[in-house]
């Protein structure tokens, strides 16, 4: 079974790579089979050793990943902010288009709160507030706040 982590990723290869739903999943099916015999590598890292998708490519997507995964949680945490009437949903829509154009033109992943709090939409007081709720609802619901790495030895050969 895939992690929600590794089901993007998945779905961001099939869309950006001319590998093919059928060719990912026989690939998926491999590494899920190797990682119960005691494998131990992530899928990201498989595929790469595996030749199956360049270490730059692969780097690429695992950030393109990143941003999908944080944008989701930073689009529920800024809701929050909305519903409290902390700002405007054109403040909150401002932000998120700033956001993507951010990631497409410098592949920074900054956090919605943090831009809202730069340009002052936002104090540190209240992105706190709102975390602890947020905190508290995944707590409730048996979820966890998302936490993304993009593994820099994807660009570094092994061995």
């Amino acid at each position: 079974m895939l992690s929600p982590t590794d089901q993007v990723l998945v779905s961001l290869i099939v869309k950006n790579t001319n590998l093919g739903d059928a060719r990912v999943a026989e690939f998926v099916s491999a590494w899920e089979a190797e990682k119960s015999a005691n494998s131990g590598a992530d899928l990201a890292h498989w595929l790469v050793e595996k030749g199956h998708v360049s270490r730059t490519h692969m780097f690429k997507l695992v950030k393109a990943r990143n941003f999908a995964l944080l944008r989701k949680e930073d689009k529920r945490i800024v809701r929050r902010a909305v519903r409290k009437a902390y700002i405007t949903r054109t403040q909150m829509n401002d932000a998120l288009n700033f956001q993507k154009q951010l990631f497409r033109a410098l592949g920074d992943i900054k956090r919605l709160q943090d831009i809202l709090v730069d340009d002052s939409k936002l104090t540190r007081t209240q992105v706190d507030e709102i975390w602890t709720e947020y905190k508290l609802f995944l707590e409730r619901s048996g979820e966890r706040p998302v936490v993304t790495t993009t593994d820099p030895s994807l660009l570094k050969r092994q061995g």
